[in-house]
């Protein structure tokens, strides 16, 4: 058994949290009954008394949260109070939307990603090592314990961190906007394992880590000649812990008790699709519904499904709609990059409505859906096939149809920040559009109450609580889709199809760019790529079992036809 330090990058997150809710409609019409003939006097108290024939209380609350809005003055008149509305309450009056309210606070937090994968958790939930203590306490360089990193990105991905950052519950907080530029922390810190290279177990890796154990036995036994082994230097750094502990005076954290499981975002899913036909008319079905932008993403763009984006981008512009498509490809060569560049370029070129923008570099995302920003919020289809043609009709391509506010905004953030890592002078033009369309679909959930037109009864005078963004349903007969990236996606296939039950009982497949792992309860489905940016989603519940009997009809119908697995 040896100690050996996992490397990490710390980055410093700067994000705003937001609370706010739809001013009831008794706020509401509080503020118009002071409005009206007040003249110089205002309103007393008794006058709203007699006027809304309510318990006091809701007055008195309904006032305080319209003088904290600035809305509402209190003025002395001899010995009575009055109140009157403000200039900024004239102008909330003459708006014909639902007024609401909304408080914004800055937050920073520390954000730690492990160097071997790439894997996110908060610095907070681990104990973590800086190198000036390692030296400090051993009389070694860090270096001389540490693994080597076999990833060196400097950028974080804020749609990657939306998860991580913390928030009131309680308070039905939601994140506002995260900063696209997270600061790299200087130093360098690790996080402290224990291998055992004859037995092949590493201690003090957080539980939803535990996918790292292959990585760090593998990197400890390339590296045992060059790592501190001998007896002295393992006992200086064994003691540097017992120490650590005891000055700070508590016990660490048992094995797996930190760091929450990588799931993006988790949403309801509408339908779900098995065969790419079926997945690309899910994708049409979606996209007539777009109404303002539309981003297009594809793992591994070619000649065939250019021409396929042509089509959708042409019907699109028709109708006014934007689109964004940020593509990439397995070792495109120049020649074929040209190509691509040039076929998408003409469509950008035709004289249309909407605008039409592309990366003219691949990008490093590994991923495939659409996203569209609708009248009614944002909706997407994630999985393969959408952009198939008729030769793959019946190729294994699952997807999904989700329409979450919440998740699909992070998948926003997610694909701004892929934007932004692209080498395109313009790139940041599209980065910016789907991060603040993230944020305008959250902030307008969130402060929505009741539908435009729409009166509520005087029983919801006092109605305060905001529209609920769809939680995680823990129902059996629910469906939900969780959104992975990375190494994350790679230990949930693996433990997939490790699960208990026969061969026949699990389905494992790779359909280029396609790569299955399912059971009767479970699918998880993404591209066939070891990028630390590669995108699967998790489906369970009703739609997965819906799937599997698929499946097994397909295999009924087309005997041994290679086109569904046997």
């Amino acid at each position: 058994m040896i100690h050996v330090l996992l490397p990490l990058d710390v980055f410093r997150v700067s994000y705003d949290v937001a609370v706010g809710r739809p001013y009831s409609r008794l706020e509401e019409l509080l503020l118009r009954l002071i409005a009206e003939d007040q003249g110089e006097g205002g309103r007393v108290f008794e006058e709203l008394r007699e006027a809304f024939q309510v318990h006091d209380r809701l007055l008195v609350e309904g006032l305080v949260t319209l003088l904290r809005e600035g809305w509402v003055a209190m003025v002395q008149s001899d010995q009575d109070i009055r109140y009157v509305v403000t200039r900024e309450g004239l102008v909330t009056i003459s708006e014909s939307r639902r007024s609401a309210s909304l408080r914004v606070q800055r937050r920073q937090t520390s954000v730690v990603r492990e160097m071997l994968s790439c894997q996110l958790a908060r610095l907070s939930d681990l104990e973590v090592l800086r190198a000036e203590e390692v030296r400090r306490k051993t009389n070694r360089g860090a270096i001389s314990y540490a693994l080597g990193g076999r990833h060196h990105r400097k950028t974080l991905n804020g749609g990657e961190t939306e998860w991580l950052l913390p928030r009131n519950a309680d308070e039905q907080q939601w994140i506002r906007r995260i900063d696209s530029d997270a600061k790299l922390a200087r130093g360098k810190y690790y996080l402290p394992l224990r291998v055992d290279l004859e037995e092949g177990t590493v201690l003090g890796l957080p539980g939803n880590w535990r996918h790292l154990t292959s990585l760090v036995l593998e990197e400890a036994e390339q590296q045992y000649q060059d790592l501190a082994v001998d007896s002295d230097a393992q006992r200086r750094f064994d003691s540097m812990l017992k120490e650590r502990e005891t000055d700070r005076g508590r016990v660490r954290r048992p094995d797996g008790s930190s760091v929450p499981r990588a799931e993006l975002a988790t949403m309801p899913s509408i339908e779900a699709t098995l065969q790419a036909g079926d997945s690309r008319r899910l994708a049409e079905r979606a996209l007539e519904r777009a109404s303002g932008h539309v981003l297009i993403v594809s793992s591994c763009l070619d000649d065939a499904q250019v021409a396929r984006v042509g089509e959708v981008v042409t019907s699109l512009q028709g109708r006014g709609v934007s689109v964004d498509v940020l593509w990439s490809g397995t070792d495109v060569q120049e020649e074929s990059r040209r190509r691509l560049v040039s076929a998408l370029d003409s469509v950008r070129g035709r004289a249309t409505q909407g605008k039409v923008f592309f990366n003219k570099t691949p990008a490093a995302a590994k991923a495939d859906f659409v996203l569209a920003d609708t009248s009614n919020g944002p909706l997407a289809v994630v999985g393969g096939g959408l952009l198939s043609g008729t030769a793959q009709e019946q190729a294994l391509s699952p997807a999904v149809l989700v329409e979450d506010v919440r998740g699909l905004s992070t998948l926003a953030l997610l694909a701004s920040g892929w934007w932004q890592e692209s080498p395109d002078g313009n790139a940041e033009l599209a980065a910016s559009r789907w991060r603040h369309l993230a944020e305008r679909w959250v902030e307008e959930a969130a402060l929505s109450l009741a539908a435009p037109g729409v009166e509520e009864p005087e029983d919801s005078w006092n109605a305060s609580e905001p529209l609920l963004l769809s939680p995680r349903s823990d129902d059996d007969e629910a469906s939900s889709v969780s959104l992975l990236i990375g190494a994350e996606a790679a230990a949930t296939r693996e433990r997939v199809m490790q699960s208990d039950g026969s061969r026949a009982d699990r389905l494992g497949q790779t359909w280029d760019p396609v790569q299955v792992a399912a059971t009767a309860r479970e699918w998880v489905v993404g591209v066939r790529s070891s990028s630390v940016s590669a995108l699967s989603f998790h489906l369970r519940g009703r739609l997965a079992a819906e799937l599997w009997q698929e499946v097994g009809v397909g295999r009924d119908r087309l005997g041994a036809a290679d086109r569904l697995p046997r």
